[in-house]
């Protein structure tokens, strides 16, 4: 039997979510809920079955089993809260709200009713990261030593901006950065470029593990990058040149060796210097078919709400301490 699902929101990443579901057996599209109507038409073609509604209150009359919530950030604490205490799961795209205090709100009552919540912290679900992941904690690395990634994105005509940068695409790398590591945030700071686009957060966890990361909303190209030290060797993921595979350095940094297969399997890394194909399946589909077996099964998920809770906190804490980055250190650095 299929899960009766609701989307809210078909914009332009809403759109990518409806054709993903429309794809999946598992997912039945009831209804999809924009104030759009331009949106909502161009949702038909993909799911002509669905009712096509303008709230999430007329969603959610249509006896949906779950809610999928894709509209501007500021508003998916408030909707996540309605499909909860309407009886439905939620499926919650990042950041989970824009205020620590909504985001816990919502992961209790999630708790208390015994909903299914989930944050859509997509990262988490990319087969080559899924991969990262696991080596890390099996120790293939060695004691890790430092994280760094580069989230830069090409302009797609909204708001772009420090805030807009933090708390679109630090979400990724912040739920990831937990992933790996679970000890608690000792330290954390932010600078913005003078242009105003550009954010680097730093941070220390206190385990010891350093993290650099960059993030920027308009960016002039597109870069999706991710290296992870460990006293071993060094994983670096490129998710936009080769997002089917790992490399290993050597701890000094250097490349070495030959690409192994998926069948060799991690072992193979006995060996720093090497590349670890990993089979590819699309991230988003992954991640929507996890929600729905989570719906089915009533099974906590990968990225639960609470996660998505305690990343808003730290993008708040990291927020507060956003400065400015002089000038001539840019030109001279």
């Amino acid at each position: 039997m299929s899960v009766r699902v609701a989307l809210v929101g078909c914009g332009r990443w809403g759109e990518k979510l409806l054709r993903a579901l429309s794809e999946n057996a598992r997912a039945r599209v009831i209804a999809v809920a924009d104030v759009d109507r331009g949106r909502l038409s161009r949702a038909r073609a993909l799911a002509p079955r669905a009712r096509l509604v303008r709230t999430i209150d007329e969603a959610l009359a249509a006896r949906v089993d779950a809610v999928i919530i894709a509209t501007p950030a500021a508003s998916h604490a408030e909707l996540a809260l309605r499909a909860i205490e309407a009886g439905a799961d939620v499926f919650v795209e990042k950041p989970l709200a824009l205020c620590a205090a909504q985001a816990d709100r919502c992961a209790a009552r999630a708790a208390a009713l015994g909903r299914i919540g989930m944050v859509g912290h997509l990262l988490r679900y990319h087969p080559s990261v899924v991969q990262l992941v696991a080596l890390a904690r099996e120790r293939r690395l060695g004691d890790l030593v430092s994280f760094s990634a580069a989230r830069l994105s090409m302009s797609v005509g909204g708001v772009g901006g420090a805030r807009s940068a933090l708390w679109t695409l630090g979400p990724h790398d912040l739920s990831l950065l937990s992933a790996i590591d679970s000890s608690p945030l000792a330290e954390a700071r932010a600078h913005v470029s003078p242009c105003g686009e550009h954010v680097t957060l730093e941070a220390r966890l206190e385990s010891g593990l350093a993290a650099r990361i960059e993030l920027c909303s308009s960016s002039p190209t597109k870069e999706r990058r991710l290296r992870l030290a460990g006293s071993a060797r060094v994983a670096v993921f490129d998710d936009v040149r080769a997002p089917d595979r790992i490399v290993f350095l050597d701890a000094r940094g250097a490349a070495a060796g030959a690409p192994v297969s998926e069948r060799a399997g991690r072992d193979a890394l006995a060996t720093a210097g090497r590349e670890l194909e990993v089979p590819w399946r699309e991230p988003l589909s992954v991640e929507l078919e996890h929600f729905l077996r989570c719906v089915e099964d009533r099974a906590p998920p990968l990225t639960p709400l609470d996660e998505g809770a305690a990343v808003v906190r730290i993008l708040e804490r990291v927020e507060a301490t956003l400065a400015p980055v002089d000038a001539r250190v840019v030109a001279t650095g």
